[in-house]
Protein backbone atom coordinates (compact mmCIF):
# COMPACT_ATOMS: atom_id res chain seq x y z
CA UNK A 1 0.00 0.00 0.00
CA UNK A 2 1.42 3.56 -0.92
CA UNK A 3 0.48 6.44 0.91
CA UNK A 4 1.75 9.89 0.28
CA UNK A 5 1.93 12.92 2.46
CA UNK A 6 1.12 16.76 1.68
CA UNK A 7 1.72 19.90 2.52
CA UNK A 8 0.80 22.35 5.76
CA UNK A 9 0.20 25.86 4.77
CA UNK A 10 -1.35 28.49 6.48
CA UNK A 11 -4.65 30.48 4.44
CA UNK A 12 -4.70 34.57 4.53
CA UNK A 13 -6.63 35.32 7.71
CA UNK A 14 -10.09 36.97 7.29
CA UNK A 15 -10.30 38.91 10.53
CA UNK A 16 -13.32 37.05 12.07
CA UNK A 17 -15.75 38.21 14.61
CA UNK A 18 -16.43 35.19 17.17
CA UNK A 19 -19.39 33.30 17.40
CA UNK A 20 -20.71 31.26 20.21
CA UNK A 21 -22.39 28.01 18.69
CA UNK A 22 -23.65 24.60 19.35
CA UNK A 23 -24.05 21.29 16.92
CA UNK A 24 -26.19 18.80 16.74
CA UNK A 25 -25.81 16.03 13.71
CA UNK A 26 -23.21 13.55 12.63
CA UNK A 27 -22.34 10.71 10.24
CA UNK A 28 -20.55 8.09 9.21
CA UNK A 29 -19.53 4.43 7.42
CA UNK A 30 -20.10 1.38 7.33
CA UNK A 31 -19.91 -2.44 8.94
CA UNK A 32 -19.63 -5.97 7.70
CA UNK A 33 -19.96 -9.41 8.58
CA UNK A 34 -21.62 -10.37 11.74
CA UNK A 35 -17.75 -11.56 13.16
CA UNK A 36 -16.46 -8.41 12.70
CA UNK A 37 -18.87 -6.77 15.30
CA UNK A 38 -17.10 -5.67 18.04
CA UNK A 39 -18.02 -6.77 21.82
CA UNK A 40 -19.89 -3.76 24.14
CA UNK A 41 -17.14 -2.05 26.15
CA UNK A 42 -19.01 1.13 26.04
CA UNK A 43 -19.28 0.63 30.02
CA UNK A 44 -15.49 0.99 30.05
CA UNK A 45 -14.93 4.74 30.76
CA UNK A 46 -11.10 4.32 29.83
CA UNK A 47 -10.49 1.62 27.45
CA UNK A 48 -9.80 2.48 23.32
CA UNK A 49 -11.79 0.98 20.68
CA UNK A 50 -10.24 -1.38 18.93
CA UNK A 51 -9.21 -1.09 15.12
CA UNK A 52 -6.41 0.44 13.15
CA UNK A 53 -5.55 4.21 13.48
CA UNK A 54 -4.47 6.17 10.57
CA UNK A 55 -2.32 5.77 7.97
CA UNK A 56 1.33 8.30 8.08
CA UNK A 57 1.26 10.10 5.39
CA UNK A 58 -2.21 11.39 4.89
CA UNK A 59 -2.09 15.48 3.37
CA UNK A 60 -1.83 17.49 6.58
CA UNK A 61 -4.62 20.24 7.32
CA UNK A 62 -5.24 23.49 5.78
CA UNK A 63 -6.12 26.41 8.74
CA UNK A 64 -7.91 29.45 8.09
CA UNK A 65 -6.05 30.96 10.99
CA UNK A 66 -8.23 33.61 11.65
CA UNK A 67 -11.65 31.96 10.72
CA UNK A 68 -13.65 30.48 13.85
CA UNK A 69 -17.05 31.17 14.23
CA UNK A 70 -16.92 28.93 17.25
CA UNK A 71 -14.40 30.51 18.95
CA UNK A 72 -10.57 30.73 18.97
CA UNK A 73 -10.12 27.35 19.68
CA UNK A 74 -11.50 25.82 16.78
CA UNK A 75 -10.30 27.56 13.73
CA UNK A 76 -11.69 26.29 9.83
CA UNK A 77 -9.70 23.44 8.60
CA UNK A 78 -9.91 21.57 5.77
CA UNK A 79 -8.38 18.15 5.46
CA UNK A 80 -8.18 15.43 2.15
CA UNK A 81 -7.94 11.93 1.98
CA UNK A 82 -7.04 9.55 -0.44
CA UNK A 83 -7.03 5.99 -1.09
CA UNK A 84 -3.83 5.33 -4.24
CA UNK A 85 -3.57 1.32 -4.35
CA UNK A 86 -0.11 1.22 -6.83
CA UNK A 87 -2.00 -2.33 -8.13
CA UNK A 88 -5.56 -1.31 -8.61
CA UNK A 89 -8.26 -4.09 -8.20
CA UNK A 90 -5.91 -7.04 -8.95
CA UNK A 91 -6.05 -8.12 -5.60
CA UNK A 92 -7.94 -7.43 -2.61
CA UNK A 93 -4.14 -7.93 -1.29
CA UNK A 94 -3.40 -4.61 -3.35
CA UNK A 95 -6.16 -1.94 -0.98
CA UNK A 96 -4.80 0.87 -0.15
CA UNK A 97 -7.22 1.46 3.24
CA UNK A 98 -5.98 4.89 3.84
CA UNK A 99 -9.07 6.64 3.14
CA UNK A 100 -11.03 4.38 5.47
CA UNK A 101 -8.96 4.72 8.11
CA UNK A 102 -9.05 8.30 8.14
CA UNK A 103 -13.44 7.98 8.32
CA UNK A 104 -12.85 5.81 11.19
CA UNK A 105 -10.58 8.21 13.08
CA UNK A 106 -13.24 10.93 12.51
CA UNK A 107 -16.28 8.81 13.45
CA UNK A 108 -14.00 7.55 16.67
CA UNK A 109 -13.66 11.10 17.82
CA UNK A 110 -17.44 11.11 18.93
CA UNK A 111 -16.18 8.47 21.57
CA UNK A 112 -12.68 8.16 22.09
CA UNK A 113 -10.05 11.40 22.74
CA UNK A 114 -6.90 10.36 20.53
CA UNK A 115 -4.73 12.30 22.91
CA UNK A 116 -5.58 9.72 26.11
CA UNK A 117 -7.05 6.72 23.85
CA UNK A 118 -8.99 6.89 26.67
CA UNK A 119 -13.61 6.99 26.64
CA UNK A 120 -15.18 10.58 26.29
CA UNK A 121 -17.53 11.11 29.57
CA UNK A 122 -20.86 9.55 28.68
CA UNK A 123 -22.78 12.74 28.73
CA UNK A 124 -20.43 14.23 26.11
CA UNK A 125 -20.84 10.50 24.32
CA UNK A 126 -24.76 10.70 24.25
CA UNK A 127 -24.48 14.10 22.81
CA UNK A 128 -22.32 13.37 20.28
CA UNK A 129 -24.01 12.27 16.83
CA UNK A 130 -22.46 10.59 13.82
CA UNK A 131 -24.59 10.76 10.23
CA UNK A 132 -23.60 8.43 7.35
CA UNK A 133 -25.19 8.42 3.64
CA UNK A 134 -22.93 5.82 1.63
CA UNK A 135 -23.97 4.40 -1.87
CA UNK A 136 -22.75 0.56 -1.58
CA UNK A 137 -20.36 -1.47 1.09
CA UNK A 138 -19.40 -4.43 -1.08
CA UNK A 139 -17.32 -6.75 1.24
CA UNK A 140 -16.54 -3.83 3.60
CA UNK A 141 -14.64 -4.59 6.82
CA UNK A 142 -14.07 -1.21 7.95
CA UNK A 143 -15.49 1.75 9.15
CA UNK A 144 -18.66 -0.16 9.93
CA UNK A 145 -17.07 -1.83 13.11
CA UNK A 146 -16.55 1.90 14.11
CA UNK A 147 -20.08 2.89 13.60
CA UNK A 148 -21.22 -0.13 16.14
CA UNK A 149 -18.40 1.00 18.01
CA UNK A 150 -20.20 4.36 18.76
CA UNK A 151 -23.39 3.44 18.92
CA UNK A 152 -22.17 0.68 21.83
CA UNK A 153 -20.42 3.85 23.37
CA UNK A 154 -23.97 5.90 23.26
CA UNK A 155 -23.08 8.13 20.46
CA UNK A 156 -25.99 8.98 18.22
CA UNK A 157 -25.73 6.91 14.75
CA UNK A 158 -27.65 6.90 11.60
CA UNK A 159 -26.72 5.45 8.15
CA UNK A 160 -28.63 5.64 5.59
CA UNK A 161 -27.68 3.31 2.30
CA UNK A 162 -28.59 2.51 -1.63
CA UNK A 163 -31.59 0.02 -1.77
CA UNK A 164 -30.04 -0.85 -5.35
CA UNK A 165 -26.74 -1.74 -3.96
CA UNK A 166 -27.44 -3.89 -1.01
CA UNK A 167 -25.06 -6.59 -0.05
CA UNK A 168 -24.37 -9.24 2.93
CA UNK A 169 -22.03 -6.21 4.61
CA UNK A 170 -24.82 -3.68 4.73
CA UNK A 171 -26.96 -5.85 5.58
CA UNK A 172 -25.05 -6.93 8.49
CA UNK A 173 -24.93 -3.33 9.38
CA UNK A 174 -28.11 -2.69 9.26
CA UNK A 175 -29.41 -6.02 11.43
CA UNK A 176 -26.38 -4.88 14.04
CA UNK A 177 -27.65 -0.88 14.39
CA UNK A 178 -31.20 -1.62 14.55
CA UNK A 179 -30.71 -3.95 17.30
CA UNK A 180 -33.12 -2.51 20.19
CA UNK A 181 -30.76 -3.26 23.24
CA UNK A 182 -28.49 -0.36 21.02
CA UNK A 183 -29.34 3.77 23.28
CA UNK A 184 -30.05 5.32 19.74
CA UNK A 185 -28.86 4.02 16.52
CA UNK A 186 -30.40 3.43 13.14
CA UNK A 187 -29.78 2.36 9.44
CA UNK A 188 -32.10 3.49 6.71
CA UNK A 189 -32.52 3.04 3.13
CA UNK A 190 -34.49 4.93 1.04
CA UNK A 191 -37.17 4.23 -1.91
CA UNK A 192 -40.09 6.23 -2.88
CA UNK A 193 -41.52 3.99 -5.55
CA UNK A 194 -39.49 3.36 -8.73
CA UNK A 195 -37.24 5.79 -7.06
CA UNK A 196 -34.55 4.39 -5.34
CA UNK A 197 -33.21 7.53 -4.24
CA UNK A 198 -33.95 9.79 -1.17
CA UNK A 199 -34.56 13.09 -2.61
CA UNK A 200 -35.38 12.66 -6.06
CA UNK A 201 -38.99 11.52 -7.18
CA UNK A 202 -37.44 10.58 -10.41
CA UNK A 203 -38.04 6.89 -12.32
CA UNK A 204 -34.61 4.87 -11.90
CA UNK A 205 -32.99 7.31 -9.44
CA UNK A 206 -30.88 6.05 -6.88
CA UNK A 207 -29.15 7.37 -3.57
CA UNK A 208 -25.47 7.54 -4.57
CA UNK A 209 -24.39 10.76 -2.32
CA UNK A 210 -21.47 9.89 0.24
CA UNK A 211 -21.75 12.50 3.15
CA UNK A 212 -20.78 11.93 7.05
CA UNK A 213 -21.37 14.58 9.72
CA UNK A 214 -19.65 13.96 13.05
CA UNK A 215 -21.08 17.07 15.57
CA UNK A 216 -17.73 16.77 17.51
CA UNK A 217 -14.76 14.53 16.51
CA UNK A 218 -11.02 15.77 16.61
CA UNK A 219 -8.73 16.87 13.94
CA UNK A 220 -6.12 14.55 12.37
CA UNK A 221 -3.79 16.60 14.49
CA UNK A 222 -6.19 15.62 17.60
CA UNK A 223 -7.11 18.95 17.66
CA UNK A 224 -11.02 19.03 19.03
CA UNK A 225 -13.08 20.08 16.31
CA UNK A 226 -16.86 20.80 15.62
CA UNK A 227 -19.52 20.09 12.73
CA UNK A 228 -16.83 17.72 10.74
CA UNK A 229 -18.42 17.56 7.12
CA UNK A 230 -16.93 14.72 5.21
CA UNK A 231 -17.90 14.07 1.29
CA UNK A 232 -16.19 12.22 -1.44
CA UNK A 233 -16.22 9.54 -4.18
CA UNK A 234 -15.37 6.44 -2.11
CA UNK A 235 -17.50 3.91 -1.06
CA UNK A 236 -17.00 1.48 2.01
CA UNK A 237 -14.93 -1.45 0.49
CA UNK A 238 -14.05 -3.56 -2.13
CA UNK A 239 -13.51 -1.68 -6.06
CA UNK A 240 -15.21 1.53 -5.21
CA UNK A 241 -13.06 2.08 -1.87
CA UNK A 242 -9.87 0.50 -1.19
CA UNK A 243 -8.84 -1.26 -4.23
CA UNK A 244 -9.26 2.23 -6.43
CA UNK A 245 -8.15 5.61 -6.67
CA UNK A 246 -10.38 7.57 -4.51
CA UNK A 247 -10.21 11.25 -2.45
CA UNK A 248 -12.52 12.90 -0.03
CA UNK A 249 -12.50 16.30 2.14
CA UNK A 250 -13.82 17.15 4.92
CA UNK A 251 -14.39 20.26 6.93
CA UNK A 252 -14.43 21.41 10.05
CA UNK A 253 -15.34 24.31 12.47
CA UNK A 254 -17.67 26.46 9.92
CA UNK A 255 -20.61 27.16 11.68
CA UNK A 256 -22.62 27.76 8.59
CA UNK A 257 -21.62 25.08 6.19
CA UNK A 258 -22.48 22.82 8.99
CA UNK A 259 -25.95 24.18 9.58
CA UNK A 260 -26.45 23.73 5.48
CA UNK A 261 -25.39 20.43 5.82
CA UNK A 262 -27.00 19.34 8.62
CA UNK A 263 -30.55 20.47 7.14
CA UNK A 264 -29.35 18.46 3.26
CA UNK A 265 -29.06 15.14 5.81
CA UNK A 266 -32.43 15.84 7.46
CA UNK A 267 -34.12 16.45 4.13
CA UNK A 268 -32.42 13.13 2.83
CA UNK A 269 -33.86 10.92 5.82
CA UNK A 270 -36.97 12.86 6.14
CA UNK A 271 -37.16 11.21 2.26
CA UNK A 272 -38.40 14.74 1.24
CA UNK A 273 -40.60 14.93 -2.14
CA UNK A 274 -37.97 17.74 -4.22
CA UNK A 275 -38.38 16.22 -7.54
CA UNK A 276 -35.80 16.89 -9.70
CA UNK A 277 -34.89 20.45 -8.71
CA UNK A 278 -32.89 20.48 -4.88
CA UNK A 279 -31.21 23.78 -6.15
CA UNK A 280 -34.57 25.55 -6.53
CA UNK A 281 -36.00 23.78 -3.83
CA UNK A 282 -32.95 24.84 -1.29
CA UNK A 283 -33.33 28.31 -2.65
CA UNK A 284 -37.31 28.54 -1.98
CA UNK A 285 -36.81 27.50 1.22
CA UNK A 286 -33.42 29.13 2.33
CA UNK A 287 -34.18 30.33 5.79
CA UNK A 288 -33.68 26.67 6.80
CA UNK A 289 -30.50 26.17 5.54
CA UNK A 290 -28.21 28.14 7.66
CA UNK A 291 -28.81 30.92 10.04
CA UNK A 292 -29.77 35.09 10.13
CA UNK A 293 -27.80 36.93 7.93
CA UNK A 294 -26.72 39.68 10.26
CA UNK A 295 -25.14 36.69 12.91
CA UNK A 296 -23.57 34.95 9.87
CA UNK A 297 -22.03 38.27 9.14
CA UNK A 298 -20.49 38.84 13.13
CA UNK A 299 -19.26 35.46 12.41
CA UNK A 300 -17.31 36.84 9.24
CA UNK A 301 -19.42 35.58 5.96
CA UNK A 302 -21.00 36.69 3.04
CA UNK A 303 -24.15 35.93 3.72
CA UNK A 304 -26.18 33.60 6.21
CA UNK A 305 -28.37 31.25 4.37
CA UNK A 306 -28.49 29.23 1.25
CA UNK A 307 -30.41 32.03 -0.74
CA UNK A 308 -28.91 30.53 -4.03
CA UNK A 309 -29.41 27.37 -3.53
CA UNK A 310 -25.96 25.65 -2.81
CA UNK A 311 -24.00 25.53 0.26
CA UNK A 312 -21.32 27.72 0.60
CA UNK A 313 -18.82 29.36 3.26
CA UNK A 314 -16.11 32.09 2.24
CA UNK A 315 -14.38 31.11 5.25
CA UNK A 316 -14.14 27.65 4.06
CA UNK A 317 -14.05 28.43 0.11
CA UNK A 318 -15.92 25.34 -0.12
CA UNK A 319 -19.14 25.16 -2.37
CA UNK A 320 -21.91 21.67 -1.90
CA UNK A 321 -23.54 21.25 -4.89
CA UNK A 322 -26.57 18.98 -4.25
CA UNK A 323 -28.28 17.11 -6.90
CA UNK A 324 -30.83 16.00 -8.37
CA UNK A 325 -30.92 20.10 -10.18
CA UNK A 326 -32.82 19.77 -13.53
CA UNK A 327 -29.86 20.78 -15.59
CA UNK A 328 -29.70 21.33 -19.25
CA UNK A 329 -26.66 22.62 -21.38
CA UNK A 330 -27.70 26.06 -21.52
CA UNK A 331 -29.58 26.40 -17.71
CA UNK A 332 -26.57 27.12 -16.28
CA UNK A 333 -27.43 24.34 -13.42
CA UNK A 334 -24.31 22.67 -14.79
CA UNK A 335 -21.91 23.13 -11.83
CA UNK A 336 -19.17 21.06 -13.90
CA UNK A 337 -20.37 23.36 -17.19
CA UNK A 338 -20.66 26.29 -14.90
CA UNK A 339 -16.60 25.90 -13.54
CA UNK A 340 -15.63 25.57 -17.60
CA UNK A 341 -17.43 28.51 -18.51
CA UNK A 342 -15.78 30.45 -15.92
CA UNK A 343 -12.63 29.53 -17.63
CA UNK A 344 -10.71 32.42 -19.70
CA UNK A 345 -8.16 30.46 -21.54
CA UNK A 346 -4.86 31.33 -22.09
CA UNK A 347 -1.13 29.38 -22.49
CA UNK A 348 -1.26 29.07 -18.83
CA UNK A 349 -4.44 27.00 -18.38
CA UNK A 350 -4.55 23.63 -17.31
CA UNK A 351 -7.44 21.28 -16.70
CA UNK A 352 -7.12 17.83 -15.64
CA UNK A 353 -10.09 15.41 -15.31
CA UNK A 354 -9.49 12.20 -13.20
CA UNK A 355 -13.17 10.36 -13.68
CA UNK A 356 -14.58 7.02 -13.00
CA UNK A 357 -17.01 7.63 -16.01
CA UNK A 358 -17.98 9.86 -19.00
CA UNK A 359 -21.03 9.23 -20.66
CA UNK A 360 -22.75 10.97 -24.07
CA UNK A 361 -25.24 12.50 -22.37
CA UNK A 362 -22.71 15.07 -21.19
CA UNK A 363 -21.45 15.69 -24.59
CA UNK A 364 -21.47 19.28 -24.48
CA UNK A 365 -18.83 18.78 -21.44
CA UNK A 366 -16.61 17.75 -24.21
CA UNK A 367 -17.95 20.18 -26.27
CA UNK A 368 -16.70 23.06 -24.12
CA UNK A 369 -13.60 21.13 -22.92
CA UNK A 370 -12.54 21.58 -26.92
CA UNK A 371 -13.41 25.30 -26.79
CA UNK A 372 -11.18 25.53 -23.80
CA UNK A 373 -8.51 23.33 -25.62
CA UNK A 374 -8.73 25.86 -29.05
CA UNK A 375 -7.83 28.41 -26.81
CA UNK A 376 -5.06 27.84 -25.43
CA UNK A 377 -6.01 25.27 -21.92
CA UNK A 378 -4.28 22.17 -21.63
CA UNK A 379 -6.16 19.13 -20.79
CA UNK A 380 -6.36 15.83 -19.92
CA UNK A 381 -7.95 13.19 -18.88
CA UNK A 382 -8.11 9.63 -16.70
CA UNK A 383 -11.00 7.52 -16.96
CA UNK A 384 -11.47 3.92 -15.66
CA UNK A 385 -10.43 0.31 -17.71
CA UNK A 386 -13.12 -1.66 -17.52
CA UNK A 387 -12.08 -4.89 -16.92
CA UNK A 388 -15.51 -6.53 -16.70
CA UNK A 389 -17.59 -7.34 -19.61
CA UNK A 390 -20.56 -7.29 -17.43
CA UNK A 391 -19.57 -3.33 -16.71
CA UNK A 392 -18.72 -2.78 -20.09
CA UNK A 393 -22.30 -3.36 -21.52
CA UNK A 394 -23.78 -0.99 -18.70
CA UNK A 395 -21.13 2.14 -19.59
CA UNK A 396 -19.69 2.64 -22.89
CA UNK A 397 -19.24 -0.99 -24.50
CA UNK A 398 -15.81 -0.81 -24.74
CA UNK A 399 -12.62 -1.28 -22.54
CA UNK A 400 -12.21 3.16 -21.22
CA UNK A 401 -15.34 4.24 -19.79
CA UNK A 402 -15.10 7.67 -21.60
CA UNK A 403 -17.92 6.63 -24.18
CA UNK A 404 -17.14 6.99 -28.08
CA UNK A 405 -19.10 10.02 -28.76
CA UNK A 406 -17.35 12.04 -26.25
CA UNK A 407 -14.29 10.79 -27.75
CA UNK A 408 -14.87 11.92 -31.32
CA UNK A 409 -15.67 15.40 -29.93
CA UNK A 410 -12.43 15.50 -27.84
CA UNK A 411 -10.78 14.58 -31.18
CA UNK A 412 -12.03 17.81 -32.94
CA UNK A 413 -9.57 19.72 -30.88
CA UNK A 414 -6.60 21.95 -32.83
CA UNK A 415 -4.33 20.45 -30.36
CA UNK A 416 -4.44 17.13 -28.63
CA UNK A 417 -6.66 16.35 -25.16
CA UNK A 418 -4.64 13.73 -23.68
CA UNK A 419 -6.90 10.69 -22.74
CA UNK A 420 -5.87 7.63 -20.74
CA UNK A 421 -6.72 4.65 -18.71
CA UNK A 422 -6.39 3.22 -15.25
CA UNK A 423 -8.75 2.66 -12.12
CA UNK A 424 -9.81 6.08 -10.86
CA UNK A 425 -13.35 5.44 -8.49
CA UNK A 426 -12.51 9.55 -8.22
CA UNK A 427 -15.21 12.26 -9.66
CA UNK A 428 -12.27 15.14 -9.81
CA UNK A 429 -11.56 17.99 -12.13
CA UNK A 430 -8.58 19.95 -11.28
CA UNK A 431 -8.19 23.68 -12.98
CA UNK A 432 -5.64 26.03 -12.82
CA UNK A 433 -6.72 29.33 -15.10
CA UNK A 434 -8.09 32.74 -15.09
CA UNK A 435 -11.68 32.31 -13.44
CA UNK A 436 -14.86 34.86 -14.21
CA UNK A 437 -17.40 35.20 -11.49
CA UNK A 438 -19.76 32.23 -10.43
CA UNK A 439 -22.50 32.91 -12.02
CA UNK A 440 -24.40 29.90 -10.49
CA UNK A 441 -23.01 30.99 -7.03
CA UNK A 442 -22.65 34.62 -7.01
CA UNK A 443 -21.64 34.86 -3.34
CA UNK A 444 -18.26 33.27 -3.85
CA UNK A 445 -15.51 34.83 -3.17
CA UNK A 446 -12.17 34.37 -4.20
CA UNK A 447 -9.43 33.04 -2.07
CA UNK A 448 -7.70 36.57 -0.99
CA UNK A 449 -10.93 37.23 0.25
CA UNK A 450 -12.08 39.95 -2.13
CA UNK A 451 -15.73 40.09 -3.64
CA UNK A 452 -15.13 42.18 -6.61
CA UNK A 453 -14.07 40.06 -9.42
CA UNK A 454 -11.90 42.11 -12.29
CA UNK A 455 -13.22 42.19 -15.25
CA UNK A 456 -10.25 40.08 -16.68
CA UNK A 457 -10.19 37.01 -14.28
CA UNK A 458 -9.11 36.03 -11.10
CA UNK A 459 -6.10 33.17 -11.65
CA UNK A 460 -6.78 30.89 -9.24
CA UNK A 461 -6.70 27.43 -8.35
CA UNK A 462 -9.84 24.47 -8.17
CA UNK A 463 -11.12 21.62 -7.22
CA UNK A 464 -13.75 20.04 -8.19
CA UNK A 465 -14.78 16.55 -6.75
CA UNK A 466 -17.76 14.59 -5.02
CA UNK A 467 -19.94 11.61 -5.93
CA UNK A 468 -20.88 12.80 -9.12
CA UNK A 469 -19.72 11.04 -12.58
CA UNK A 470 -19.85 12.85 -15.78
CA UNK A 471 -23.07 11.00 -16.87
CA UNK A 472 -26.57 12.32 -17.32
CA UNK A 473 -28.34 10.73 -14.18
CA UNK A 474 -25.83 11.49 -11.82
CA UNK A 475 -26.33 15.31 -12.81
CA UNK A 476 -30.07 15.49 -12.94
CA UNK A 477 -31.86 12.38 -11.75
CA UNK A 478 -30.06 10.59 -8.69
CA UNK A 479 -29.10 12.26 -5.07
CA UNK A 480 -25.59 13.28 -5.32
CA UNK A 481 -22.98 15.58 -4.12
CA UNK A 482 -20.39 17.69 -5.96
CA UNK A 483 -17.60 19.64 -3.90
CA UNK A 484 -15.85 22.75 -5.26
CA UNK A 485 -13.04 24.53 -3.35
CA UNK A 486 -10.32 27.05 -4.05
CA UNK A 487 -8.10 26.22 -1.49
CA UNK A 488 -4.41 26.42 -2.73
CA UNK A 489 -3.04 23.77 -0.17
CA UNK A 490 -5.96 21.10 -1.02
CA UNK A 491 -5.50 22.39 -4.68
CA UNK A 492 -1.56 20.93 -3.97
CA UNK A 493 -2.75 17.71 -2.05
CA UNK A 494 -4.89 16.99 -5.41
CA UNK A 495 -2.77 17.40 -7.52
CA UNK A 496 -0.39 14.77 -5.64
CA UNK A 497 -3.19 12.57 -6.43
CA UNK A 498 -3.41 13.42 -9.58
CA UNK A 499 0.41 12.20 -10.34
CA UNK A 500 -0.06 9.28 -8.37
CA UNK A 501 -1.79 7.89 -10.65
CA UNK A 502 0.10 8.81 -13.68
CA UNK A 503 2.65 6.29 -12.12
CA UNK A 504 0.07 3.31 -11.16
CA UNK A 505 0.45 0.10 -12.59
CA UNK A 506 -2.42 0.18 -14.83
CA UNK A 507 -1.97 3.66 -15.91
CA UNK A 508 -1.24 4.01 -19.79
CA UNK A 509 -2.10 6.33 -22.58
CA UNK A 510 -5.10 5.67 -24.53
CA UNK A 511 -5.32 6.38 -28.30
CA UNK A 512 -8.59 7.36 -29.72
Amino acid sequence: MHTFGGSRRVARALGVALLAGSVVLGMTSIASSAEDVPTDTSATETTPASGDGVTVGTPAASVKAAAAPWGPDYPVTLESNFSRPYRAVTSSRNGDFTLLDDLERIIRGSFIDPRSGKYLPKATRRANTVYLSISQMPESKRVGRTLIQAAKAGVRVRVIHGRATQSSASRALRKALNKSNLRDSSFKICAKGKSLACLSSLNGAIMHSKLLLVNNTFTRDNKPAKGAIWSGSANLGGRSAEQTYNNGLTIYNDTKMWQQTSQLWKDMWAERNIGNDYLNYVRKNSTRYGYPTADARAAGYTEGYAKYGMFYSNLANATIYATPIRATPTNGKDPVLNLLNRVQPDSQCRIRLQHNRFKYRRIAVAEKLVELSNGGCKISAVAYEDDLKVNRKLHCQQLIRICRPILDVLKTSSQRIDVAWAKPHDKTMLVDAKLGPNRLNPEEVAPDGTGNWPAGGVRMKMVQAGSASLTGSNLVASDEITTETTDPSIYEDYLEHWKAILKSHEYKAYAY
